[in-house]
């Protein structure tokens, strides 16, 4: 299920090569890797920094921008905030305020290993920055007003997170396994304060922990005044800050865990019809949405950001058990990352009908794969519809609404995931329609679900020490 972070600066694609030292290929071989990083392009990038560095010195500037990039991809944030210091002194006076974004991303590093102390000095150092910059403007525009605004909302975000109790994660030696629910998702009972509670683990969720007021007032959850601590998310969703206490999830205890609390749930209706028929298929439609809406309201939801921190997921789908192993004898780790990470989600690369796609990784979702309207126009050829497919209607719930939408089906889809041939459960589990249309994100090529994770073997490894995920039995 999707849920976007939105205190975050717009970055721009900064210009770290000396052009003078380099024929025009080189240049634009190395400006396209640039590129390639800052989007998120996290196969690509490695693909084409290889190709280049056979043939080509990469200047140190892009050396380190690389470093950094791929730290951040694969999930090593201690290496993130080692490079962003190398990297950030050297070009504060060629960039200046621009480099505010590399700033918001060590802060982010330091929150995220626990330091406080260093996240708080690289706030105050982005506030001084922001400071002399701001008082130096004087030309407006609509770019620098969405900057502005931008930038004074991570500020704002910062100057209350450093204020925090840092995160804090105790492991018992004794390895434990959860039972899970049977089912589309990852559902299972933890601990809140004490209190037992279900709980869905969402690699859609950008934060840490996310759940309706009903079962936080119903766990004595405390938050602060609404009127001072609101957020607003999907354009209408009004949540508030709060922390946790303590989160017991098997033989891991969590310690003062950042928690959105969301105050509505309204829904946006399905398309109305007269006949009998459409009738029938919109109550049947309603009845899953309902389902759906029911178990978010009802879970816990449980982010990516916790999931890192877990570092090893292990589900036994075969005897509906979950553990978090330190480490999996029969995982092949030397094997080289097949998932990454990007801003706040998780991707993956598969091969559909010989075609490489990029998607994101999300276990919120009980659909298969979705593929974008925009990649399969591109690769029409190599994605031909199922012929019985017609254009039905369904609807996909998010956070707070439903949509009634139109997809298609691909016809006998070929999919390879780590070297082996997937089996998709029915004809109608690869879709496409416009994602952008119905719910805000980057997906890049689409979205794979949990519908295609619990398939992946019957003991499931999802690895992110290492960024693998794997079938282990």
């Amino acid at each position: 299920m999707r849920y976007w972070k939105t205190c975050y600066i717009t970055c721009f694609i900064f210009v770290l090569i000396p052009l003078t030292l380099y024929g025009q290929e080189d240049i634009e071989q190395l400006q396209k890797l640039d590129k390639l990083m800052f989007s998120g392009r996290y196969f690509e990038s490695k693909e084409l920094y290889k190709k280049i560095s056979e043939t080509t010195t990469i200047p140190s500037d892009l050396e380190l921008y690389y470093k950094f990039r791929m730290a951040q991809f694969l999930n090593k944030t201690d290496s993130v905030a080692y490079y962003l210091e190398q990297f950030i002194p050297h070009h504060y006076e060629t960039f200046g305020e621009e480099t505010l974004v590399f700033y918001s991303n060590l802060f982010d590093a330091y929150i995220e290993l626990g330091d406080t102390d260093k996240a708080l000095d690289t706030y105050l150092q982005m506030k001084r920055i922001w400071n002399e910059s701001f008082t130096k403007t004087t030309t407006g525009g609509k770019e620098y007003e969405e900057w502005r605004t931008a930038t004074e909302n991570f500020l704002s975000y910062a100057e209350y997170a450093v204020t925090l109790p840092p995160i804090k994660m105790k492991r018992n030696d004794t390895l434990s396994f959860v039972d899970i629910e049977e089912g589309d998702r990852l559902v299972f009972q933890a601990k809140y304060n004490g209190i037992l509670q279900r709980t869905i683990f969402d690699t859609g969720i950008g934060p840490y922990c996310v759940l309706s007021r009903k079962l936080a007032d119903g766990m004595g959850v405390r938050y602060d005044s609404i009127d001072e601590n609101k957020v607003t998310i999907n354009e209408n969703l009004i949540s508030v800050r709060s922390i946790i206490d303590s989160i017991e999830v098997g033989n891991i205890t969590f310690y003062n865990i950042p928690a959105f609390i969301y105050l509505d749930t309204a829904s946006v209706p399905f398309v109305s019809g007269s006949s009998i028929k459409r009738r029938k298929k919109r109550k049947k439609a309603q009845t899953v949405v309902d389902s759906v809406r029911t178990l978010f309201t009802d879970c816990v939801s449980l982010g990516l950001p916790v999931m890192k921190l877990i570092g090893k997921i292990q589900t036994d789908y075969e005897h509906n058990k979950m553990c978090f192993p330190v480490s999996v004898a029969n995982a092949h780790l030397p094997k080289a990352p097949n998932i990454y990470a990007y801003k706040y989600d998780l991707y993956m690369r598969i091969k559909l009908n010989g075609v490489a796609f990029t998607a994101n990784l999300d276990t919120g979702s009980n659909e298969y794969v979705t593929v974008d309207s925009a990649f399969y126009e591109k690769h029409q050829k190599e994605l031909p519809i199922a012929s019985t497919c017609k254009k039905n209607t369904f609807g996909v719930v998010m956070l707070h609404q439903a949509r009634a939408i139109t997809y298609k089906t691909l016809k006998d889809p070929a999919i390879i995931f780590d070297d082996k041939l997937m089996q998709p459960p029915g004809p109608e589990a690869v879709k496409t329609y416009p994602l952008g249309q119905i719910v805000p994100g980057i997906f890049f090529d689409g979205v794979i679900g949990n519908g295609f994770y619990r398939r992946i073997g019957k003991k499931v490894l999802l690895d992110l020490d290492n960024m693998r995920l794997e079938a282990v039995q």
